[in-house]
């Protein structure tokens, strides 16, 4: 009974302990969340709530890793961005991310993957941004969440056409586009629009961007339904109505570019609220009215206002694309000491910046008009040119390999979770007996195949070889009949005809007319008789023995899955009855073998086949067209043994003529 009393105890004892120790811990949770509300305070000064931040991050340190205190993270991370305190931004990120590790949390792992990226694409450090992208996208696409998905494919969009990878950023930009069209996020919808539209635009596409930009204004008029902020809708309207224009400027539609700029600067209070878009609006207005011709004064007021702005913004991006193109005005007015001043100054700016268009852009204007330093600018130009060709070049390689090695440690970490377990080496061993299995089946069935192939090729040779032999025989017993039918009316109707001449010519008729004209009848039939026994023996001499027709029937029945057109020439100068019947199968079968190779393997459009006598000699050539081998790699091969084994036979010269690509000729001369 004591020992039952001393449980209960000890048990009621540990159930204290705990609720007070959770006690204790939500009162420093609760003391923790009331300094993070002072941040939310409006119009609170941003060094103030910087510090508030700072105090909570302090408390924070002895908090649980749970999802509540990983969440409050987050939140303190987002609001230091929004002071741009940048490195409290990352060493925050970093905290949640490590924790996030810890309990093997994915959903907060890919969060925290995404705030990373951000961070580097805010310090202009891209390559690390599409890094942490890619990382976050494999977290979320293992979650299937498709909103995030989106949003990631949206950023790496952005950042391919920041870098100038315009293919790959469309490609990228579609692809959000597809996932975010399954969500709701029309905000979102409207920028994945943009981002396509500003693609196409830098690809020359106009048509395509100026329909991807309609659809991010009809985005728009849907955010204004879901009451969206009135203020964000009209900067976003303006910029749609300036980068359309500027799609009109870059394809030389001037007066609609001019009309867009125009819709945009009527936008309600744009000067007042958003000064930078009024400012960039007023330089592209005039200078599409500078390219439509237009000198005036309200272009150059336009153009000094905008820079006005600009300056006092103190945006170095703006400033230099309004340095230049005041520079290009006063060109335009045969000013040319302000445009090369105005122009020198933009250059300096773009290096500053490193903004390569505008160095390129300001380096050719200052070769073109500056008479005394146009060798320096020229050749500045040129270096400048081909370092940013190489610099671009490396920039697309390095995120392709970027996308690469992300797919490579995904890979690696996966093959060596899975190596932690039995059921992998199980699996493992299974799949090499398997294999194993299936090898030595497959090298069965080739061999039986082979086995198969030389037996029919042997029956070929075989039938082919009583068919010369039969049409042979009928030729030689053609030959007997033509020979007798000779010797018959040479012997015995000849003969008897001269007989019976000789004795009409010995008679003493009266009619000696009749007498002659009865020699002459005979003697014209014993001529012709002559002529035809002359023409028998002749045909037997220049008579083909078959092999020609043999080949346009092999010829004719070849079709295969490339279409591959099968022509045959055969010179009519090679007399066949010299050729053995044992070299007419050798010729056969070189050719049947050279057709059977181009069939298996050349996918060739046109393949020829020609039977040439040259001198005393004939010369076998198949040619095609197709993929080509390389003949040192292919010796071995059986096909090509054959080949050379009868070539041998006709103790002719045998030569292979084939590359990569280049097609095949082989030809024998015998």
């Amino acid at each position: 009974m004591k020992a039952k009393l001393k449980i209960v105890l000890f048990i009621s004892l540990l159930l204290l302990i705990s609720c007070q120790k959770k006690k204790f811990e939500l009162e420093k949770k609760d003391d923790v969340l009331v300094f993070f509300k002072k941040t939310d305070v409006k119009d609170l000064d941003p060094n103030t709530e910087e510090k508030y931040l700072d105090t909570v991050c302090q408390k924070m340190q002895n908090q649980v890793n749970d999802s509540v205190t990983r969440d409050l993270y987050f939140k303190i991370a987002v609001k230091y961005f929004n002071l741009n305190s940048l490195d409290k931004y990352f060493k925050v990120t970093k905290i949640v991310y490590e924790q996030s590790i810890q309990k093997n949390d994915s959903a907060h792992i890919a969060k925290s993957l995404c705030y990373l990226g951000d961070y580097y694409e805010s310090k202009t450090q891209l390559d690390s941004a599409f890094s942490y992208y890619l990382q976050s996208e494999k977290m979320y696409k293992k979650l299937n969440d498709t909103l995030n998905l989106g949003k990631l494919a949206l950023y790496n969009a952005g950042i391919l056409y920041d870098t100038g990878n315009f293919s790959e950023g469309e490609i990228e930009g579609i692809k959000a586009l597809r996932l975010l069209s399954k969500t709701k996020n029309t905000r979102l919808i409207y920028e994945t629009n943009v981002i396509i539209a500003l693609c196409l635009k830098e690809l020359n596409s106009y048509k395509e961007a100026l329909e991807y930009f309609d659809m991010a204004l009809l985005q728009l008029e849907q955010l204004d339904k879901e009451n969206y902020s009135k203020d964000i809708i009209k900067k976003s309207r303006a910029s749609c109505y300036n980068n359309m224009g500027t799609v009109y400027e870059k394809s030389q539609n001037y007066k609609e570019a001019i009309h867009l700029y125009k819709m945009g600067l009527q936008t309600e209070k744009l000067k007042q609220n958003h000064p930078k878009s009024y400012a960039m609006l007023l330089n592209n207005l005039a200078y599409s009215e500078m390219k439509l011709g237009n000198h005036n004064k309200n272009v150059k007021n336009r153009l000094f206002e905008s820079l006005k702005i600009r300056d006092s913004l103190q945006v170095l991006s703006c400033l230099v694309a309004s340095k230049i193109r005041i520079g290009e005005f006063y060109l335009l007015e045969k000013d040319t000491v302000k445009a090369l001043s105005y122009l020198n100054e933009g250059l300096v700016l773009a290096k500053i910046i490193k903004s390569n268009d505008d160095v390129i852009q300001s380096l050719k204007l200052l070769t073109e008009n500056d008479t005394k330093k146009k060798c320096y600018y020229s050749k500045l130009y040129f270096k400048v040119n081909d370092s940013i060709q190489i610099i671009e070049r490396k920039t697309r390689n390095k995120f392709a390999r970027i996308a690469y090695e992300t797919e490579q440690v995904e890979e690696k970490n996966e093959i060596l979770s899975k190596r932690n377990t039995v059921l992998l080496l199980c699996l493992g061993g299974l799949l090499i007996v398997l294999s194993g299995f299936f090898v030595i089946c497959r090298l069965k069935i080739k061999n039986s195949q082979l086995v198969f192939v030389q037996s029919q090729q042997e029956a070929n040779e075989k039938i082919y070889q009583l068919m010369l032999t039969k049409q042979s025989e009928t030729e030689d017993a053609r030959k007997e009949e033509r020979k007798r039918i000779a010797m018959e009316l040479h012997d015995g109707i000849v003969n008897g005809i001269f007989t019976t001449r000789f004795n009409l010519m010995q008679l003493n008729s009266i009619e000696i007319d009749k007498k002659e004209q009865l020699v002459q009848e005979l003697e014209k039939t014993e001529k012709e008789i002559r002529k035809v026994s002359h023409d028998l023996t002749q045909n037997l001499i220049f008579e083909e023995e078959g092999l020609p027709e043999v080949l346009k029937t092999l010829i004719a029945s070849q079709q295969n899955q490339f279409n591959t057109k099968f022509d045959l020439s055969i010179d009519k100068y090679i007399y066949w009855s010299r050729v053995s019947s044992s070299d007419k199968i050798h010729i056969y079968r070189i050719i049947q073998e050279a057709i059977q190779n181009s069939n298996k393997y050349s996918k060739a459009e046109k393949c020829y086949i020609m039977l040439l006598k040259t001198a005393d000699k004939i010369t076998i050539r198949i040619w095609d067209n197709g993929t080509g081998f390389n003949p040192k790699n292919s010796i071995n091969g059986i096909g090509l043994k054959n080949i050379e084994e009868r070539a041998n036979a006709l103790k002719g010269d045998l030569k292979i003529i084939s590359s990569l690509g280049n097609g095949t000729t082989i030809e024998v001369v015998f």
